[in-house]
């Protein structure tokens, strides 16, 4: 091959025009696709729709979604949750091994189904805080727990641990398992005061109140009557079993059992019914008398289930006859009240 001296280095220059020619053919082809895309931008841009309709194709998207996750959430549910045949095994389980002081716990908390299934001697209990809540009379308690259901955690499980002596294992019934927790120290109360209301006397003020079949009827200053009675009220987040006497009475009320046994301590709880109750903050004052002498007072404030302590060592192991009054600033809605006597 003859390579002219007065061209130099011709091979090179053909290849640096080609790279420039490819260079220049890139641009401009990148340049039209720049400029499809803009048009292609601005007349979608125009054609928007308006904002409603924008909403309302977000919001048919987002419903379509929603209902696509229930339904497949639906589909999934049966094989998550226990048989029949699961609560029966539980009723059969807790009828030939349940003994008097056992209770039931349920996890997750709607598992009403419980109810049902265990012996009428049993309680399903359901308090607002496994952790610190009073559970008289309650030696042990059955967990019942639904782990493939919605809604299952281990929180009530972490609770009695820490009350438990002695943790046993699972005990597993198809859907459910079952665990059993001996409490570490439990309340052995000698006596729960509203379950001897019907044995009480009952005053508001100075005056009265009449016995019927429900508890007592209170005469009011401007007419009419109020109603105490033993029932089970909505407080604190849980229902609770009590006294329910008139927050908005006007003067103290004294329930008088004539003869109580008397322990180291009389404990209690009071809260306004209702959540919310109709009444917030309201002041609660709770005197008690033994055989006829102050044996102590306290004043609760705040929201929810409260608690309260007196000492009553004095009386210790003896009967006596004790009262409670009760007065409140909450002008409307019930209080409710109860209070046992410990060893």
């Amino acid at each position: 091959m003859t390579v002219d001296p007065q061209r130099g280095d011709a091979p090179g220059r053909a290849w640096s025009g080609l790279a420039a020619r490819l260079a220049r053919h890139a641009c401009a082809s990148a340049a039209e696709r720049w400029h499809a895309t803009g048009a292609a931008a601005r007349l979608l841009w125009a054609r928007r729709p308006s904002a409603s309709r924008a909403v309302a194709g977000g919001f048919a998207v987002v419903l379509a979604l929603a209902g696509a996750v229930g339904v497949v959430f639906q589909g999934g549910l049966p094989g998550r949750l226990p048989d029949p045949i699961d609560w029966a095994a539980l009723g059969a389980l807790l009828e030939r091994d349940a003994l008097p002081g056992d209770a039931v716990a349920v996890s997750p908390g709607w598992a009403e189904r419980a109810r049902l299934a265990a012996p009428g001697a049993v309680p399903l209990l359901s308090p607002a805080s496994w952790k610190d809540e009073d559970l008289p009379g309650v030696k042990r308690v059955w967990l019942v727990s639904l782990p493939r259901a919605p809604g299952f955690g281990f929180g009530v499980e972490r609770a009695l641990l820490a009350r438990s002596a002695r943790p046993e294992p699972a005990i597993p019934l198809g859907g459910l398992a079952v665990t059993r927790h001996a409490l570490a120290t439990p309340e052995r109360p000698l006596a729960f005061l509203p379950d001897r209301l019907a044995h009480a006397e009952v005053r508001l003020g100075g005056a009265p109140c009449a016995r019927d079949a429900a508890g007592f009827r209170c005469p009011l200053e401007g007419g009419g009557a109020a109603e105490v009675l033993r029932t089970v009220r909505q407080v604190g987040g849980a229902p609770r079993p009590c006294v329910a006497v008139p927050a908005g009475a006007g003067a103290a009320l004294t329930v008088t059992f004539p003869a109580a046994p008397m322990g180291r301590q009389l404990r209690g709880h009071a809260g306004l019914a209702g959540d919310p109750p109709r009444a917030r903050d309201a002041a609660i004052r709770i005197a008690l008398r033994v055989d006829g002498e102050e044996a102590g007072a306290v004043d609760l404030a705040g929201d929810g289930w409260r608690s309260f302590a007196l000492d009553t060592a004095r009386s210790a192991g003896r009967m006596r006859e004790l009262a409670l009054s009760v007065t409140t600033t909450a002008s409307t809605g019930a209080l409710c009240l109860d209070a046992m006597t410990l060893r």
